[in-house]
C-alpha cells in the first residue's frame, strides 16, 4: 500500500504538482482540526512544558524564550509579516542595505508547476519554501536532479500553514511560494559561514555561529566584539577550537542594526562567503520560542534586553 501511495505522489509531482498541494492541504485540514479549536495560550503553554520542562509564565516573563512567546499572544505587524516571507523580504532587504547582499534570485513563484528545467536553467540552484522551515531543496548538479521528487517535498511544506507549527502569528497570513536562488559554493570545508545575529530594539547584542561538520550542527555563542559567551543552546554543541573573527564582523552588524530598526527583537541570518556579506532571513522567534539558553541565568540576561510592550498581553492575535 505505501508502495503504490508513493508511486500516486511521484506522479501527481510530475504531472500534477499543484493538485498534490491541494490534496495536501485538505489532508492537514482534517488533521489539525482539533488543534484550531485550542486557543493559542493553552497550546503555547502546553507546548513550552513539552519542549522545555518549565512552566510557561505568560504572563509574568521573564526568560527569553518566555518572553517570546508571550508576544505570540499579540498580532504581527504588516512589516513582520513581509519580513518573515522569505519572498517578499528581499524588497525589504533591498530598500534598508541595497541589493548587493541579496542572493541571486532565478525565480519566485505561486505555482509548483513552475519548477521545471524550463524556467530554471542553472546548474546548482537551491529551492525554498517562503513560509516555513525544512522546505530546501539543492540541486548541485542538474544533470542528476530528480525534480518530480523536488516537487512532491516542496508540495508537502507548500500545504502546511507554519502558523500550526507554535503559533508563530508572522506566518499565519503569509502565502506559500518556492523561491529558487543561485547555489553558493562554500569557501570554507565546514561549509557557508553562517552568523545568527540576535537583535534587540534595533541594536545586536550576541552572535551565534553555526558550523557543521559530520552531520553535527555546533552552535557557538559571542559577543558582539567576538568574545566567547559562556553559554549553549540547549542540546546543541558548541565549538571547543577557537574560531576566528569574521573578516567582515563589523559591516554584518551594521547590516543587522538596519534590518533590525523597527523591531523590539529579531533575529538576522547573515552569511560571509568568500569576503561578502549575504543575505539569509530574519526571524522573529528562533526555534518557535521553544528552546532555551543554558545556563539558564544566560536565559534571563537575554530576556532582560527585550522589553515587552506596557500593556498586558490580552486579546490573541489569531485564537
Amino acid at each position: 500500500m505505501s508502495t503504490m501511495k508513493e508511486y500516486s505522489r511521484q506522479l501527481l509531482a510530475r504531472r500534477a504538482p499543484d493538485l498534490l498541494t491541494q490534496l495536501y492541504r485538505w489532508s492537514r485540514y482534517s488533521r489539525f482540526r482539533n488543534e484550531r479549536r485550542t486557543s493559542t495560550r493553552a497550546f503555547i503553554e502546553a507546548q513550552y512544558r513539552g519542549r522545555t520542562g518549565r512552566v510557561l509564565e505568560v504572563d509574568r516573563p521573564r526568560g527569553l524564550s518566555e518572553k517570546l512567546n508571550a508576544l505570540k499572544l499579540l498580532p504581527a505587524t504588516e512589516l513582520q509579516t513581509i519580513c518573515a516571507d522569505k519572498i517578499k523580504v528581499r524588497d525589504y532587504v533591498a530598500e534598508r542595505v541595497g541589493t548587493d547582499i541579496l542572493i541571486p534570485a532565478i525565480l519566485a513563484t505561486y505555482r509548483l508547476r513552475d519548477i521545471t528545467p524550463r524556467y530554471i536553467r542553472q546548474d546548482a540552484f537551491v529551492l525554498k519554501t517562503n513560509h516555513d522551515f525544512g522546505g530546501v531543496v539543492i540541486c548541485r548538479d542538474r544533470n542528476a536532479f530528480d525534480w518530480g521528487a523536488a516537487r512532491a517535498k516542496l508540495a508537502d511544506h507548500l500545504a502546511f500553514n507554519h502558523w500550526y507549527r507554535h503559533r508563530e502569528p508572522v506566518y499565519r497570513d503569509i502565502r506559500p511560494g518556492v523561491l529558487a536562488e543561485e547555489f553558493l559554493h562554500a569557501d570554507s570545508p565546514d561549509g557557508l559561514r553562517e552568523f545568527k545575529i540576535f537583535c534587540f530594539h534595533g541594536r545586536p547584542h550576541f552572535i551565534m555561529v553555526i558550523r557543521e561538520k559530520d552531520g553535527v550542527r555546533a552552535k557557538t555563542v559571542f559577543d558582539t566584539d567576538w568574545q566567547p559567551l559562556p553559554v549553549r543552546r540547549r542540546g546543541a554543541p558548541c565549538e571547543r577550537e577557537a574560531i576566528a573573527a569574521p573578516q567582515s564582523l563589523r559591516t554584518l552588524l551594521d547590516v543587522a542594526t538596519e534590518l533590525s530598526a523597527p523591531f523590539a527583537f529579531s533575529r538576522v541570518d547573515l552569511y560571509e562567503n568568500f569576503g561578502r556579506v549575504l543575505f539569509g532571513e530574519i526571524t522573529f522567534f528562533p526555534e518557535g520560542g521553544m528552546d532555551v539558553f543554558e545556563p539558564y541565568e544566560w536565559e534571563l540576561r537575554f530576556g532582560d534586553l527585550l522589553r515587552l510592550p506596557t500593556a498586558e498581553p490580552g486579546e490573541e492575535a489569531h485564537a
